[in-house]
């Protein structure tokens, strides 16, 4: 079960840890983080729901922090960090392209523009993409691959939790 629990920060860049008291959890793994403004869901130590919040600033991805469930096993633990790995990971990558991306285009319209011509148009602004794109497509490419390598371990370690899950259960109605 997923729930969003923060709204939009207006003056941080990064999801934080201002949550309703009793939420030891989540005060736990961001304590080093800003506070956040407006908590909308309050969240019980229920442990096994997953918690989204806003939008990064940079990365223009949205941060989850996982539930652990009371009872985890190591392979869940294990699958609950790789994914906590691939996000970090994730964030990282999109944080620094988009960096990168604000940064040229800016140079770009700099150099480009005067007085007579203060705003350049979509043409204009198409060759600078056409060119970050051609710059960076190895980037791109290396990012794709790695993306994919680390979904399709994602996904053959959930595929073993659930069958973790699965014989577990019938293991237990069983010997009842």
């Amino acid at each position: 079960m997923v729930l969003t629990l923060w709204s939009s920060c207006l003056r941080s860049s990064r999801p934080t840890a201002r949550l309703a008291k009793g939420s030891k959890r989540l005060a736990a793994h961001q304590a080093g983080s800003v506070l956040l403004e407006h908590p909308i869901i309050v969240v019980r130590d229920e442990g096994a729901v997953d918690l989204i919040g806003p939008p990064d600033a940079r990365s223009h991805l949205r941060p989850i922090v996982r539930g652990i469930p009371k009872n985890e096993t190591d392979l869940q633990r294990r699958f609950r960090q790789a994914a906590d790995a691939t996000q970090e990971w994730n964030q990282a990558f999109w944080a620094a392209h988009n960096g990168s991306f604000l940064l040229k285009k800016a140079q770009f319209v700099k150099e480009r523009t005067c007085e007579a011509k203060p705003q350049l148009n979509a043409d204009e602004m198409s060759e600078f993409y056409r060119e970050f794109l051609n710059a960076n497509w190895q980037n791109h490419v290396k990012y794709n691959f790695e993306w994919y390598r680390r979904n399709f371990a994602l996904l053959g370690l959930a595929l073993r939790v659930s069958l973790e899950g699965r014989f577990r259960l019938k293991y237990m109605t069983n010997s009842c």
